[in-house]
């Protein structure tokens, strides 16, 4: 059966892999274009075809970070559940990516530290930082501007800067017992 993937999109979805992981694991600023290169399998060339820059590279690796992030929150979110459980279902996801030495941070905040003068790069953590309220108060049943979501995007940032720096899901999960307690029905 032939392929229906051309090879140019093929090269870019390999140097999109290579890149995802490298500065995921490694680092924006210490992941050379040589290395994403090698890693990739693909020419320089192919590079520069697919991307015009390490910039627009590493904005592209963030919008995939966001769809994945959407896919996996909607994939673990039961809208007919208890917002308790919704919230804790969240929370949970980034204590197992802790406990299995997965997690090395929030991408779009170790981009914008990384490249703080970046303004691509900032709109697309802005972006995130906009699904994650909107989908932490639908959770919470709250408007997106409501104190109770403000607190539980707090408290989901909290958490996240906790597991990269303490790289304890005990932490993460005392978070999430706060959010919880922040959604129960009688707090509201």
């Amino acid at each position: 059966m032939e392929s229906t993937t051309s090879p140019a999109s093929s090269a870019r979805d390999r140097l999109l892999a290579s890149a995802s992981r490298l500065f995921h694991e490694r680092g924006i600023n210490a992941t050379g274009i040589d290395l994403v290169v090698r890693e990739a399998g693909v020419a320089k060339a192919s590079l520069y075809n697919n991307f015009a820059s390490k910039e627009a590279l590493v904005v592209a690796y963030l919008e995939h970070e966001l769809d994945g992030w959407i896919v996996g929150a909607r994939a673990q979110d039961d809208p007919l559940s208890p917002s308790t459980e919704r919230v804790a279902a969240l929370f949970e996801a980034l204590a197992r990516a802790v406990e299995s030495r997965t997690f090395h941070g929030c991408p779009f905040t170790n981009a914008v530290i990384e490249l703080p003068d970046c303004v691509p790069v900032r709109a697309v953590a802005d972006r995130y930082r906009d699904v994650v309220r909107v989908h932490l108060a639908h959770i919470g049943r709250q408007d997106a501007a409501s104190t109770t979501t403000t607190r539980l995007v707090l408290l989901y940032d909290a958490a996240i800067t906790a597991a990269k720096v303490g790289r304890d899901a005990a932490l993460v999960r005392e978070a999430s017992t706060m959010a919880q307690e922040l959604v129960q029905p009688a707090r509201r």
